[in-house]
């Protein structure tokens, strides 16, 4: 199965000047760029700094001065050049490209949270010279669309739509396997892969810096979703100095900038609320936080388990995501001691759309009638509720909504 992603591919092609493309490691940077990316020659730079380019269907090697001899070459003849793994060859490169003169398209690649921070320090010979455009896991809209064609119940598609959005989940869905078996395939065999989706981006920090990023996933992933609770978190495990939320400001913001965390707003609270970008990555940490299954395999049976525990709140994540980027509004949530609605879409920063999320095999009754009391408390625009299959439910005063709407466009 491939998933295009026309999307950010246009957006890259368009770009009138040199590009970086950045984001953790297998969010499909490398494959975009080769499929659906019109390019002259690929580069990628391996950790001992040697270069790796194809040329007539073989890969060659070949030494850091011979690379840039052929990068100025091809790009004063206007060609289009993509170098992966660019940060590791060190900053004589970046003082090059500043030299350089901004001839042909130069698309550099990396997946370091050192990057991140040269993006926005003003004292790196890059600011500037540079398009940025960051690649996260792939969106809803583009899973959904590559099932169009496959026989799935409702409540299955958008369980396989959602696992889908992480890139390494593809190989193992094309075997027409439940959304949920797939999951359990995935987490069995790459329980050493996941969590390195994000570690090496912190690889070339110290490691105490590492540990601090490694914490506050770790933080997350038990429920402490506010920077207060993430201090909290990190201060009782000696991570940092003090119990002070303001420490953790600056590793949150790495955090979100480079698609590893999203931010959510809390709309009665002057709060936001940090929750994985990756499902695959929350999965990872909630089952080692809760059954520690870095230390041991577990069961076929346990692993269905914490699926079970967890799908329900991956569902509620993309339903509010995809419904903010559909209607053009910004993601929030409402917190109070009587209840908590998961979709509070915000427009100028007030409420426009509330909605509840929903997701079992059976919605009774009550449950839609406790919708409708919660959601009845605040004037919007509209309201509704999301279910596995809205053929099987219905409400006086919500919309009832399911998969089908999340794909069709207004």
């Amino acid at each position: 199965m491939i998933i295009q992603r026309p999307e950010l591919a246009k957006r890259i092609k368009e770009l009138d000047k040199w590009t970086m493309v950045y984001g953790r490691r297998k969010t499909g940077k490398t494959f975009l760029l080769r499929e659906f990316v019109p390019h002259d020659e690929y580069f990628f730079v391996k950790r001992d700094r040697t270069i790796l380019t194809e040329r007539d269907q073989k890969m060659e090697s070949m030494v850091y001065d011979t690379f840039i001899e052929i990068l100025q070459r091809e790009l004063s003849n206007e060609k289009t050049l993509v170098v992966d793994e660019f940060h590791r060859l060190g900053d004589d490169f970046y003082d090059i490209l500043h030299s350089m003169k901004k001839n042909g398209r130069l698309i550099l690649v990396s997946s370091t949270l050192s990057l991140s921070k040269k993006l926005l320090d003003q004292r790196s010979p890059l600011m500037g010279l540079f398009a940025e455009v960051p690649v996260p896991i792939i969106d809803l809209s583009n899973s959904l669309k590559a099932l169009e064609s496959k026989d799935h119940a409702k409540k299955e598609r958008m369980e396989l739509a959602t696992i889908l959005r992480e890139p390494i989940t593809i190989e193992y869905a094309d075997r027409d396997d439940s959304a949920k078996n797939t999951l359990l395939t995935v987490l069995q065999n790459s329980l050493k892969t996941i969590p390195a989706l994000v570690g090496e981006i912190f690889q070339e920090e110290e490691r105490r810096l590492s540990n601090i990023y490694e914490g506050i996933l770790r933080a997350i992933a038990t429920g402490n979703t506010v920077s207060g609770s993430i201090a909290d978190y990190l201060f009782s495990h000696k991570l940092i100095d003090k119990n002070d939320p303001s420490l953790v400001q600056q590793y949150l913001a790495n955090m979100v900038e480079l698609g590893i965390l999203k931010k959510t707003k809390m709309y009665n609270k002057r709060k936001n609320r940090y929750a994985h970008a990756s499902h695959l990555v929350h999965l990872y940490y909630y089952a080692d936080e809760h059954y520690n299954i870095a230390e041991r395999y577990p069961s076929k049976k346990e692993t269905k388990r914490i699926i079970d525990e967890v799908i329900p709140h991956l569902i509620e994540d993309v339903v509010r995501e995809r419904l903010a980027k559909k209607h053009g509004l910004t993601e929030g949530v409402i917190e109070t001691p009587d209840h908590d609605i998961d979709a509070c879409l915000l427009r100028f920063k007030k409420p426009a759309m509330i909605g509840e999320v929903k997701w079992k095999n059976k919605i009774k009754k009550r449950d839609v009638t406790r919708a409708e009391e919660v959601l009845s408390q605040y004037e919007v625009e509209k309201r509704f509720l999301f279910v596995p299959d809205k053929e099987e439910v219905t409400s006086d005063s919500l919309e009832v909504i399911d998969v089908s709407d999340l794909s069709r466009t207004e």
